[in-house]
């Protein structure tokens, strides 16, 4: 009896072993006629297997002949249809993906609520520029809070505020009160566990 580790690798083992032995056993058949026939069915079969691979690529079968051509290592001479894969297409390096290179100061707030600031400060001062001041001071907090200490002083918000707007906005304790964060789930909970030591 073999073992299934003892047996070469499956290329797609979603097909299961016997897809794979009648791919090897199609890769022997002389006539060509009858290959093309052999794959055809294998084609059949696979559908049957996994029908859901057809509908998810636009009910485009090629998929199947894809996964044919994978499973015989690209040894399979039979009629495959137009714009199956070759073998270059699946071992050919992704293009790398370039990492944003925004200038941020503070990462726990992000991108987007620097930009904000950004025009926020390029507004008209008026009702519309300090309610939008204080929405962006309350997301800071809240930000803040989520990446750092969840105390956090609404001083240090609008200090915060302050420098990234070049000191075009100005809140302070006096004339803004920002929302309370909530505690995090996992902060609260090592809170209550420091009381029960106490």
């Amino acid at each position: 009896m073999k073992y299934n580790s003892e047996l070469k690798v499956l290329a797609l083992p979603e097909y299961g072993r016997h897809i794979q032995n009648m791919v090897d056993y199609c890769k022997t058949i002389e006539n060509r006629e009858e290959r093309n026939y052999c794959a055809r069915s294998i084609i059949k079969v696979m559908h049957n297997m996994l029908p859901e691979l057809q509908i998810d690529n636009g009910n485009n079968q090629n998929v199947y002949w894809d996964h044919l051509a994978i499973m015989s290592n690209f040894n399979l001479d039979v009629d495959y249809p137009e714009g199956t894969i070759k073998q270059e297409q699946l071992y050919t390096e992704p293009q790398p993906v370039e990492y944003p290179d925004n200038d941020i100061i503070y990462r726990h707030y992000g991108h987007i609520l620097q930009s904000l600031i950004e025009k926020a400060s390029e507004m008209e001062p008026g009702k519309e520029r300090e309610e939008l001041s204080y929405l962006i001071a309350n997301q800071m907090k809240r930000s803040y809070a989520t990446w750092n200490k969840p105390e956090v002083s609404d001083f240090k918000i609008f200090k915060d505020l302050y420098e990234f707007s070049d000191g075009t906005i100005e809140l302070t304790e006096e004339n803004c009160v920002l929302e309370k964060v909530d505690v995090p789930i996992k902060d609260a909970g090592r809170a209550a566990k420091k009381k029960k030591k106490k």
